[in-house]
């Protein structure tokens, strides 16, 4: 279970180059280059804004997807996107740290078709890179004078720690005999919908709207979290390398507890115990996970999270109608929502 990475076509937003990227992407460039040199080139080589020698690259990095939800929703709420620019900034540069974590927690070699930051420049620079930006994020919003900075700062602490919480609770999970879709259900909800969450109410608190906005952006950003965490997992058994950016089934590989597989896992039929017979095998190799894979098809998985996600992208939406946004931000954040969820153009 991978951290919530849209990143097929570049860094670069789901909004015209008008907004979320022509505002937000200088902000992220700046501020990582400006980190302690060995951590600047570490973290500006993830970004995708250099290669491994220190030179300008045209790398693909990953779409800005929380700074476009951010303005947009700025822009439901009567704010303009300058408005939010530190703050969607902080937000990229925070998810980003989790991704160069996510990546050496789980051994990923390749991250949006090069190899990972750890595997340039080791693992633990790596990680030191990922804890600076962390710690930029943080400061830039604490530091920011704007409005209910106070409040915005408590959103962005607790999304940190929901996410260090939802990754630590994922080794548990892993070490456990029964994994239930319930505790899957906490640990998307803490390492995935956290960020989107506050892509979504940091504007509204800027705004001062009132906690039943806040309580219907707060739904529409776990509910979407869940859409596109069981839809990433159905890619990495069945999508391709080329639009996801990393192998399939490593998931499968690792053990990882992905929704298909503990929805397969569950039923009660021949392919179900026949992975279940794989899946807690001792030494299963790569070479099993064709017929893994196709097991957890048999099974009813995919059909089942594939149904789910839709179900979740659905009950976003109608917490996004309860928000109480100008129509045309209701109208783009649906269609970024159908973008995140299922890579349409």
């Amino acid at each position: 279970m991978s951290a919530l990475d849209t990143s097929s076509t570049g860094l670069q937003a789901f909004r015209s180059p008008g907004t979320a990227q022509s505002t937000v992407l200088p902000v992220v460039r700046q501020q990582a280059s400006a980190l302690e040199p060995t951590l600047a080139r570490i973290c500006c080589y993830h970004l995708g804004f250099i290669d491994e020698h220190g030179d300008p690259s045209g790398a693909e990095g990953g779409k800005l997807t929380r700074a476009a939800l951010m303005t947009a929703a700025a822009g439901g709420v009567g704010l303009r996107p300058q408005d939010v620019r530190c703050q969607a900034a902080a937000l990229e540069l925070l998810h980003n740290s989790t991704l160069i974590h996510d990546d050496i927690i789980d051994a990923d070699e390749l991250r949006r078709g090069r190899p990972a930051a750890w595997k340039v420049f080791g693992a633990g620079p790596a990680i030191l890179a990922g804890d600076a930006l962390q710690a930029l994020a943080l400061r830039m919003v604490v530091d920011d004078p704007g409005p209910a900075r106070a409040e915005i700062s408590s959103v962005f602490a607790e999304a940190l720690g929901l996410v260090l919480a939802g990754q630590a609770r994922e080794f548990t999970v892993r070490l456990g005999a029964g994994t239930g879709i319930a505790e899957y259900d906490r640990i998307v909800e803490d390492k995935t919908s956290a960020l989107l969450e506050c892509a979504l109410v940091t504007p509204a608190l800027r705004a001062g709207r009132p906690e039943h906005v806040l309580a219907a952006l707060r739904g529409a950003g776990r509910h979407l979290g869940l859409a596109f965490q069981i839809f990433n997992d159905v890619e990495d058994i069945w999508g391709d390398p080329t639009v996801t950016g990393k192998p399939v089934r490593s998931d499968i590989l690792r053990r990882n507890p992905s929704f298909p597989v503990l929805a397969a896992l569950s039923t009660d039929s021949t392919a179900g115990e026949r992975l279940r017979r794989l899946w807690h095998a001792e030494g299963t190799t790569a070479a099993y996970l064709p017929e893994m894979a196709d097991l957890v098809e048999e099974s009813g998985g995919r059909h089942t999270a594939e149904q789910l996600s839709r179900d979740h992208l659905d009950s976003a939406l109608e917490h996004l109608a309860q928000a109480e946004l100008s129509p045309a931000a209701s109208t783009e954040l649906t269609a970024l929502f159908d973008r995140i969820v299922n890579r349409t153009p």
